[in-house]
């Protein structure tokens, strides 16, 4: 399974990360391999009794998932810590914290994983941008050749071809706002799909 890691409200980079004040100096979440891998960064001087990392796909209801135990941090240094966490949820928002317990919590971060598997095929998110990826199955890396066309059926933007399970609508030169309707061929089969650009 080919996982690309989308991240909402921003341009979807492949990482995300935040400070606490003293306590953390960094932490990020980042999709690796199926899995998010989580890393922080304790500040040097910060001690704790264990520290919590917390998952949930309701940023309002998260719970404990991994627990690094016994006193951490370090009196003269900083200190780094990473857990890898195989049980994401995909096409969905993921949402993860570090609990510090008495010196409190960071903010938020926000992951979404999407599956190119089960797909057939999917622009997400829609309603669209240029930002928004079509995702495809394409396990073998079959060359895919992938043709826009506008509401009234003339071709839109360029037509591509690829290699791999997905396609940034950046390449396909759509700039109008509305609905478009691509085809994607693939060994003879064609998929066809539709979305609505912004």
């Amino acid at each position: 399974m080919r996982l690309l890691s989308l991240f909402v409200g921003v341009l979807f980079p492949l990482f995300v990360s935040g400070q606490v004040d003293e306590y953390l100096v960094s932490y990020s979440v980042t999709e690796e391999s199926q899995a998010a891998f989580i890393s922080w960064t304790t500040s040097a001087g910060f001690q704790c009794e264990d520290i919590v990392i917390e998952h949930g796909v309701d940023s309002s209801n998260l719970n404990p998932i991994y627990t690094y135990p016994g006193i951490c941090g370090s009196t003269d240094k900083e200190e780094k810590y990473n857990f890898v966490f195989r049980s994401i949820e995909f096409n969905k928002p993921n949402y993860f914290r570090i609990n510090l317990g008495r010196f409190g919590k960071s903010p938020l971060l926000e992951i979404t994983v999407i599956s190119a598997d089960g797909l057939n095929p999917k622009v997400y998110p829609n309603p669209a941008t240029k930002n928004s990826t079509l995702l495809f199955q394409n396990s073998n890396r079959d060359i895919v050749t992938v043709t826009m066309y506008s509401l009234d059926g003339k071709m839109a933007g360029t037509q591509v071809q690829t290699q791999e399970e997905s396609l940034s609508l950046e390449e396909f030169d759509l700039f109008v706002a509305g609905f478009y309707f691509y085809v994607i061929e693939l060994k003879g089969v064609k998929l066809r799909g539709k979305f609505y650009l912004l």
